[in-house]
């Protein structure tokens, strides 16, 4: 691949990882501080009110997922007007759009609080958490064209710094709102207020990236607006698969059964998704990357690029969700305390599932890339019917239990039909590319795994105070050996070759950082 590209992807990717996983630390550790201040079953009741927002968003026609595609094949194509009819685009259909949202939510508010047994206590919280978490909604969508050529420029590094920065008065906010007692509706008028600086933070950027930048509805074009429609509407049903095989089992669940099941699933999955957003922190920057290499129809480079991006992904994904899923006992002890021990296996499951997933994010990037969302739509479809209908299914039939089970078969049933038609598209061999790409991995994450739980079932021949502190110290120093093994068994398999070395030596130990001078 073209070194400038390269460069890019690897840059951008590098502040992506320190601006996420900062933001995953903040958010887990806030977790436990909010639950023990409004309780499990108002954390349950945010959850539900997060994920209907969510539904609402649905009706966008797809058009925010279009903003950082297409402004990054406009500026490598130096064609700048484009982007201010895209950024004018996104700012006058979500502006009409959020209003339409709020009135269909104050029609629609009654009913959606009963359909999901909200306590009677809850309801006066609830309507209030769902209509200021629809406006919240509108306020973000309103800005999001704004933020999008942050992304579109390739500019991950200012990105990451407003979100980091962001995060300290989000935090002192939190604090203050529920130190005062003002419980969830004080946490939702916090997330206003950060919504609202970021919003305008946002729009004072992109008019420093882009100092020509005008938006005046005239400059609106019909040509331009369908054609962020037109991309944006095939990759709606890969958001609301997301939306359904990622959050709705929290709607079966509280329909179903309990609030505070909902809580118990939630903080199980949640260990799991952040798990699996570590590892697709290399995949955030290939969308814009890939974008730029398409308008240059420079095919073989995108080939390359989702092949190795692959390799990549898998070699950080396999030992980061084998050790989750060995290790979930303890992390559950050391984030939330004792009492959620029911979480546990809700983890080892999803683990298995989400696992798979992730593994088909680089493909789904440079599908988006070169205009070919159907394969990932179509993906989609696979995973939603599946999800829908087993999750009801089996939440009948086998119970609670049976809504995980669903959630695992639908992440994976998804990705397969994906990897079928993507793989063909690009004249890939299936069973070569995994058995090359996976097969390593897979044996170097089985065998410290092995190892780990051989560990756990030691231990429960001595009597350890279950402390957070000792656990804590249990899990590093298992971590330090699960990790050692892997990258052993990884450099001794030969599975990174020259080009892959030469990128870990430049990029993990630059020339001039103390571990090369060593």
């Amino acid at each position: 691949m073209e070194k400038l590209i390269s460069e890019k992807i690897i840059s951008n990717t590098k502040y992506n990882i320190f601006g996420s996983l900062w933001i995953i630390l903040v958010g887990l550790f806030l977790m436990p501080y909010i639950i023990g201040h409004i309780g499990k079953e108002r954390f349950g009741l945010l959850a539900i009110v997060a994920i209907l927002t969510g539904y609402f968003g649905l009706l966008d026609f797809g058009i925010g997922t279009s903003f950082v595609k297409h402004i990054a094949e406009f500026n490598t194509r130096k064609e700048h007007e484009k982007i201010n009819q895209v950024v004018t685009a996104g700012f006058v259909f979500y502006t009409l759009f959020s209003i339409v949202i709020l009135m269909l939510a104050l029609l629609c508010i009654d009913g959606l609080v009963h359909l999901f047994r909200i306590p009677d206590e809850l309801h006066d919280e609830a309507s209030f958490v769902f209509l200021l978490g629809v406006v919240l909604f509108g306020l973000s969508a309103v800005s999001s064209s704004f933020g999008a050529i942050q992304g579109g420029l390739q500019r991950m590094d200012l990105s990451n710094k407003i979100a980091v920065a962001m995060t300290v008065p989000n935090v002192l906010g939190i604090i203050f709102f529920l130190e005062q007692g003002y419980g969830i509706k004080g946490i939702m008028i916090n997330n206003g207020i950060i919504a609202l600086i970021n919003g305008i933070i946002n729009v004072i950027v992109a008019h420093v990236l882009l100092p020509d930048l005008k938006i005046f509805p005239v400059r609106l074009t019909k040509a331009v607006f369908f054609q962020l429609v037109r991309f944006g509407s095939k990759l709606q049903f890969a958001r609301m698969a997301d939306l359904i095989v990622f959050q709705t089992n929290r709607l079966i669940i509280a329909y179903f059964f309990s609030l505070t099941l909902v809580t118990y699933f939630q903080i199980g999955s949640l260990i799991v998704q952040k798990a699996r957003e570590i590892p697709l922190l290399l995949v955030s920057a290939i969308l814009p990357a890939a974008s730029e290499i398409e308008a240059r129809r420079e095919e073989d480079k995108l080939r390359e690029l989702y092949v190795r991006g692959s390799k990549y992904l898998i070699l950080v994904s396999f030992p980061i969700m084998f050790f989750v899923i060995v290790s979930a006992d303890i992390i559950l002890i050391i984030w939330m305390g004792t009492g959620y021990e029911s979480s546990t296996w809700i983890i080892r499951l999803l683990g298995l599932g989400y696992l798979f997933n992730v593994i088909a994010g680089v493909g789904v990037s440079v599908g988006a890339a070169v205009n070919k969302p159907e394969f990932q739509m179509k993906a989609a479809m696979v995973s939603t019917v599946s999800s829908l209908a087993l999750g009801i299914g089996f939440a009948i039939f086998i119970g609670f239990p049976g809504v995980v089970v669903a959630t695992v078969i639908s992440l994976t049933l998804g990705p397969v039909y994906f990897f079928k038609k993507w793989h063909s598209y690009l004249n890939l061999d299936s069973r070569g590319f995994f058995r090359n790409l996976i097969r390593v991995p897979l044996i170097a994450s089985v065998i410290p795994s092995l190892l780990v739980c051989g560990i756990h079932y030691g231990m429960t021949f001595f009597t350890l105070p279950s402390t957070r502190l000792i656990n804590l110290g249990i899990l590093i120093l298992e971590g330090g050996l699960f990790t050692g093994i892997y990258v052993a068994l990884i450099l001794q398999q030969r599975y990174l070759d020259p080009y892959d070395l030469i990128l870990l030596r430049k990029h993990a130990f630059p020339p001039d950082s103390w571990i090369s001078k060593g």
